[in-house]
């Protein structure tokens, strides 16, 4: 895939054709292996098409020689995984056990900085890497809807990562760091990155990053999708003309107003921020100037700003300004409120039943912009049964507890079902379990076969009608 194509991962992984053949190969694949459950493993080479543009096509198809001979026979070797697609510079492999997806892709990129450490005369072969596994069949056999959302999360993960990164979901983290860890001869570490908005997901997912200490260190991706799936930039560019058109104006209200004070923010790039109120923060000159003129008519006083990366990350920045002139260099903390995504599948075999526990420390800021941290713990108890009725059913128990500050504020249990054979599932849309002025915790469920995906997780109030 190419740096073009990366930036709209969304278009290729949505409209990712997989031919029946395919299909074929991947239902063989998992019957060998006897499972109904996957991990797709998406890739691509970072920079190939400034390669391609700055070298030819003969020198790139010659790279991406170089890259097929030491990915493919790595991620296939001895039947642990299988390539379905290459799609130009990008692969699509599957995977039976999460830990040998795992284990191949850090041995490709060791593999792969060993082949660049050996050719400095070409251009360096960097991949980005992204795992994401679940169920795939349907009636025993693989159902191309289910696989290919699940394509799609594993694109829009692999899509977040730098070269040489391999990003994983939490439920291929949750399968596989055991097992790794467990292996004197697998040097692995995981870190937490958080939760990312990615487009075409409706909930907000849990990344994770597999490396190998002894090679690499992790690195946090850049902030992630706003809920609609425009980013921040994009978004302050699409202003951009309105903010011009009204840039003159303002700033000639400001200065015949002789009373306002004189605003100036230092190395401020935050052309999307708003002001406590929800009212627009205009700043005039452009994006990398050192010194920039606010265009806010702004009274002397007290002033929160914020600006959003997601409906669980904002940023915030108080600021003071006095009569007269004044200088501000803005300060945005990051402010990301809690949740968790678990998942049980059933299986003849058991155990049948995820528990888990989080913990977290946030801020929120009441009315008068002033920061409180908060401290909640969100208990979560998954469960999937055989139905005793219909052996084709599977019954689905979800029990909660949220404390906040040490005080229960939701605790509370469901049930549902799903029959084995149903793809599709149903979804329960967000249900709306606490609020304040603030924030609000709400749960959020889905099913797919045997499988049942739970979410509770705390987004910032305005978000709640949206």
């Amino acid at each position: 895939m190419s740096d073009t194509n990366a930036q709209n991962n969304g278009a290729t992984a949505d409209q990712l054709p997989l031919t029946a053949s395919e299909l074929q190969v991947i239902d063989q694949f998992r019957r060998q292996k006897s499972t109904a459950v996957l991990t797709i493993l998406f890739t691509d080479i970072k920079g190939f098409t400034r390669m391609t543009e700055e070298h030819g096509e003969a020198y790139s198809n010659k790279i991406r020689k170089h890259h097929d001979d030491i990915v493919v026979p790595v991620l296939e070797r001895d039947g642990g995984g299988r390539v379905i697609k290459h799609i130009g510079d990008s692969v699509m492999a599957v995977f039976s056990e999460p830990s040998t997806a795992v284990a191949r892709s850090l041995e490709v990129q060791e593999k792969l900085a060993a082949f660049n450490a050996a050719h400095p005369e070409l251009d360096k072969i960097s991949v980005r890497m992204g795992l994401h596994c679940g169920q795939v069949t349907t009636e025993d056999d693989v159902n191309a809807d289910v696989f290919g959302r699940h394509v799609n999360r594993a694109a829009r993960v692999e899509s977040l990562a730098d070269g040489g990164q391999v990003l994983v979901t939490y439920t291929v983290f949750d399968s596989a760091h055991g097992w790794l860890n467990a292996k004197s001869d697998m040097p692995v570490a995981w870190q937490k990155h958080g939760r990312y908005a990615l487009k075409g997901i409706p909930e907000p997912v849990e990344i994770y990053e597999a490396y190998n200490p002894k090679l690499t260190q992790p690195k946090a991706p850049p902030g992630g999708l706003k809920a609609g799936g425009i980013s921040s930039k994009k978004l302050a560019g699409a202003a951009l003309g309105l903010i011009l058109i009204a840039v003159a104006a303002t700033y000639a209200l400001i200065r015949i107003a002789g009373s306002t004070p004189e605003v100036s923010v230092i190395d401020y790039d935050s052309d999307w921020a708003k002001l406590w109120d929800g009212s627009p923060f205009t700043v005039g000159g452009e994006p990398k100037q050192h010194i920039r003129p606010v265009l806010t008519p702004l009274k002397a006083g007290h002033y929160m700003l914020w600006a959003d990366r997601s409906p669980i990350v904002r940023f915030f920045a108080p600021f003071d300004v006095k009569p007269g002139k004044n200088l501000i260099e803005m300060r945005f903390d990051r402010d990301e409120l809690p949740g968790m995504e678990r998942r049980v599948e059933y299986d003849p075999k058991g155990p049948n039943e995820v528990k888990e526990s989080d913990d977290a420390t946030y801020t929120t800021y009441d009315a008068d912009m002033n920061p409180h941290e908060r401290k909640a713990h969100i208990d979560m108890d998954l469960k999937a049964a055989l139905d005793p009725q219909d052996a084709k059913k599977v019954d689905f128990t979800a029990s909660w507890t949220i404390l906040l500050d040490g005080k229960p504020i939701s605790q509370d249990s469901l049930t549902d079902h799903n029959m084995l054979n149903d793809g599709e599932g149903h979804r329960l849309a967000p249900k709306i379990l606490w609020s304040d002025d603030f924030h609000y915790y709400y749960i959020s469920y889905y099913t797919s076969a045997g499988a049942f995906d739970v979410t509770i997780e705390a987004n910032f109030a305005d978000y709640k009608n949206r």
